[in-house]
């Protein structure tokens, strides 16, 4: 990689924690006579170091938390018509579905899938995933980054 990339990177993921810095941040906001103050405690400088200092880097490290790939959200109305469906394959093979003289299965649904809200949520359940990452993150990140320190010298001084 060259160095503009290198930065372009550094500068991007910096890009991608604002939102959550700016959210941590306004948890110390002040009402002043002069207008909004963002006061400069431990805290702020906490988080405004974390997010400049360590939080491009534990992004890259951490890249799995932010796959796209995660964990799928199903509704119970979904997953019990996949449920039936299976046991209609699984249990009924050739048989047909009666209860008192009726040909039709009383508890299928009209159409083959459900009305539900998986393909909304799933979208909505990746972005606070992704949310809750980065604010961890950079809460944590100090922390992180030197944990990663000394899992580094402690895995180096075993090698010798």
């Amino acid at each position: 990689m060259t160095n503009w990339q290198i930065i372009w990177h550094y500068v991007l993921a910096l890009l991608k924690g604002v939102f959550i810095m700016l959210v941590l941040l306004t948890w110390s906001i002040e009402r002043t006579q002069t207008g909004w103050t963002i006061p400069v405690t431990y805290f702020t400088a906490w988080i405004f170091l974390s997010w400049l200092l360590c939080y491009p880097a534990l992004r890259n490290k951490y890249k799995s938390l932010y796959s796209k790939n995660g964990e799928h959200f199903e509704t119970y109305k979904h997953r019990s018509l996949t449920m039936h469906h299976q046991d209609k394959g699984n249990s009924h093979v050739n048989h047909r579905w009666t209860t008192k003289g009726e040909v039709v299965n009383p508890w299928e649904y009209t159409t083959g899938d459900t009305q539900s809200t998986d393909e909304v949520l799933n979208p909505v359940l990746v972005f606070a995933e992704h949310l809750w990452t980065t604010f961890l993150l950079i809460l944590l990140g100090p922390l992180l980054g030197v944990w990663a320190v000394v899992a580094k010298l402690v895995s180096w001084f075993r090698g010798r």
